[in-house]
C-alpha cells in the first residue's frame, strides 16, 4: 500500500520497515510500519545492521513512489534550474517540468512528488537508527571481530550518507553559505532517533554545514570507511570527494583544495582520456570504473524507481531504447560545446531520433550519461561522485588562493583528457575563475551541479532574454528567463504537507511563498 509521510517524525516509522527489509526493491517503502520492526528492537545484530544499511542506500536511490532525491528530483532540481539543459516541450512527458517553468509560488505547489524532502530524511533518519545501535553496545555479536568491523564501516557509510543528506536540504532550501556566511536559516537538522512528539524548527545555514562538516570528518578519520567497497557503497575517497565538494560549496577554498588533493593524489582513480570518455559512462566498460568515486548501483528495474527515474527522463524514446526524453541539451549549450569541434564531450550526448531532427536541426540533444545496459536504461548505474569534479574543485580553490600554476595544472589535466587542440589548455598567467566555472558546465552537465555552482558564485542563469534567442526554449515567465539567487524561487518553498504538520515550519517558511 503506497504511504505518504507528513511530518519528519511520520518518516521515522518508515525505518522500521527498512530494518526489515530484505532487498533493495520498491516494497520497503509501502508497507506499513506495523508490518515491520519496532523501533526500539529493530536492529539487534550485525545482521539486522546490513539489512538496514541496505535500506538507507535504497532510500537514497529512491522508488516508484519515493523519486524525491537521487531516483530523480535531485538531478532535475539542479538542472532544470539552470541554462544547459531543459525540458522538452516539443517532446516531454511533462515529468520534467516542474522545476523548469518555475510556476510555483505556494507550499502546496511542493507535493511529495515535486519536493526533495521525504526521502532525504529517511536517509537521515536510517543513519541515526545505525548509528545510536552501533553506539548503543547492546548488539548480540559486538564481540565478535568480523561483526565488529562490520558496525564500524556500516556506522561510518552512514555518517557519510546523513551529512549528504543534510548538506544536499541545506542547498535547496537554505542560501548559499557565500551569502551571508551561513547566517539565514537551513533545515531541520535531526542526528538523532525523534520522538512523536518533537516538532524541529530550522537550524541556520551555518549550523547545517558545521554538522556536515563533523559527520564527514569523523566518518573519514574512523578509518573504518573502505577504499574498494562493492560498487554502490560509500568508500573513503567518495567520502573525501564530498567532503571537498562540501569545502568548495561553503567557501572554504584551503580545505577544499587539500582534501581534493588527497583524493587526486591517493585515491588510484584516474581521469578518463579523451578516446575512453564516451564508451567509459558504460557501466560494463573496463574503464568505467576509473572515474567513478561513487554511484548508485542498479541491477534491475524494480532496484530503483524503474520508469520514472532519472535515466529513463534523460533517454529519448527510440525503436531500441525506451524512455522519456524529458530532458535535451539547450540551444545555446549545443552552441558552447561546438566551440571545440574536437571536444569529445559534445559525443556524450545524442542526436534525435529521424522524426525529431527538424526540431532540434539534426543536433545532439539527449545526454547519454546513463546508457542503456542490457538494452535499457532502467539499467544504468546513477553517477554521484566523479574523479574529474575533485580535479575541477581543486583548480577552482588553487585559484581563489591565489595559485595559478596548481589551478592551470588542475584545468588542464581536464582540457586535455577532453579535446586534442591544445590551444585550449591555460596558462598560469591567463586562467580565469570564468573559464574554470565554463569549464564545470561542460564537464558535470546533466550530474546536479549546474544550479548550485551559479547560486554559490552568484552567477546569473540567463534561458534566454527575447524570442530572437529563444531556441528550442518553451515559453518561460519574465523571471523564469533570466534570475540569479536574489530571485525568491531560487528557493524552494518548504513543502506544504510538512508545514500544516510543523507549525514551527510554518512560521519559518521561505521568503515569497504563501502558505
Amino acid at each position: 500500500m503506497k504511504r505518504t509521510y507528513k511530518n519528519i517524525y511520520s518518516l521515522v516509522l518508515a525505518v522500521g520497515v527498512m530494518l526489515s527489509m530484505v532487498s533493495c526493491g520498491d516494497e520497503f517503502l509501502e508497507q506499513r510500519p506495523s508490518n515491520g520492526v519496532l523501533e526500539n528492537e529493530a536492529i539487534k545484530s550485525s545482521s539486522d545492521l546490513s539489512t538496514a544499511r541496505t535500506g538507507m542506500y535504497a532510500a537514497l536511490k529512491g522508488s516508484s513512489d519515493f523519486k524525491d532525491y537521487y531516483g530523480a528530483q535531485m538531478f532535475l532540481y539542479g538542472e532544470m534550474h539552470g541554462e544547459d539543459l531543459q525540458y522538452n516541450s516539443k517532446y516531454g512527458s511533462n515529468r520534467a517540468s516542474f522545476y523548469y517553468k518555475m510556476e510555483y509560488t505556494t507550499a502546496s505547489n511542493f507535493s511529495t512528488s515535486t519536493a526533495i524532502w521525504q526521502s532525504p530524511y529517511i536517509v537521515i533518519q536510517t543513519a541515526n537508527h545505525i548509528i545510536e545501535a552501533v553506539d548503543g553496545g547492546k548488539l548480540t555479536d559486538k564481540d565478535d571481530a568480523d561483526a565488529k568491523a562490520l558496525m564500524g564501516q556500516v556506522r561510518a557509510e552512514a555518517l557519510v550518507l546523513r551529512a549528504m543528506a543534510t548538506f544536499d536540504l541545506t542547498r535547496i532550501y537554505g542560501k548559499p553559505y557565500t551569502e551571508d556566511n551561513g547566517a539565514s536559516l537551513g533545515v531541520p537538522l535531526v542526528t538523532n532517533v525523534i520522538s512523536a512528539s518533537e516538532k524541529p524548527s530550522r537550524s541556520t545555514v551555518a549550523e547545517c554545514y558545521a554538522q556536515v562538516l563533523k559527520d564527514l570528518n569523523e566518518a573519514i578519520s574512523s578509518g573504518n570507511l573502505a577504499e574498494n567497497p562493492e560498487v554502490g557503497y560509500m568508500s573513503l575517497y567518495a567520502a573525501k570527494a564530498l567532503l571537498s565538494r562540501v569545502y568548495l560549496t561553503k567557501g572554504d577554498w584551503a580545505n577544499a583544495l587539500s582534501t581534493a588533493e588527497d583524493v587526486i593524489n591517493n585515491s588510484g582513480n584516474k581521469l578518463w582520456t579523451a578516446d575512453e570518455y564516451v564508451d567509459a559512462w558504460k557501466k560494463d566498460d573496463k574503464n568505467h570504473s576509473n572515474e567513478m568515486l561513487f554511484e548508485l548501483s542498479v541491477t534491475n528495474s524494480t532496484d530503483w524507481n524503474d520508469r520514472e527515474g532519472i535515466a529513463y527522463l534523460y533517454a529519448e524514446n527510440r525503436p531500441d531504447i525506451a524512455g522519456y526524453g524529458d530532458v535535451c541539451a539547450t540551444k545555446s549549450f549545443v552552441k558552447l560545446l561546438a566551440q571545440d569541434s574536437l571536444d569529445v564531450r559534445a559525443n556524450v550526448f545524442l542526436a534525435p531520433y529521424s522524426d525529431k531532427k527538424e526540431v532540434f536541426n539534426g543536433a545532439k540533444v539527449y545526454l547519454n550519461k546513463m546508457p542503456a545496459a542490457n538494452g535499457d536504461v532502467r539499467y544504468a548505474n546513477i553517477p554521484i561522485l566523479r574523479l574529474s569534479e575533485v580535479y575541477l574543485n581543486a583548480a577552482e580553490a588553487a585559484f581563489r588562493l591565489g595559485n595559478t600554476t596548481k589551478a592551470a595544472l588542475y584545468l588542464n589535466d581536464i582540457i586535455k583528457n577532453r579535446t586534442s587542440d591544445a590551444s585550449k589548455q591555460v596558462t598560469a598567467a591567463d586562467v580565469t575563475l570564468e573559464r574554470i566555472l565554463l569549464e564545470r558546465r561542460k564537464e558535470l552537465v546533466g550530474e546536479g551541479q549546474r544550479f548550485f555552482d551559479a547560486l554559490r558564485n552568484n552567477e546569473t542563469i540567463t534561458r534566454y532574454t527575447n524570442d530572437a534567442d529563444r531556441g528550442w526554449h518553451d515559453v518561460l515567465t519574465t523571471e523564469a528567463r533570466s534570475y540569479n539567487r536574489d530571485y525568491y524561487k531560487a528557493y524552494a518553498a518548504i513543502p506544504g504537507y510538512e508545514v500544516d504538520a510543523n507549525a514551527n515550519l510554518k512560521k519559518q517558511q521561505n521568503t515569497g511563498y504563501s502558505n
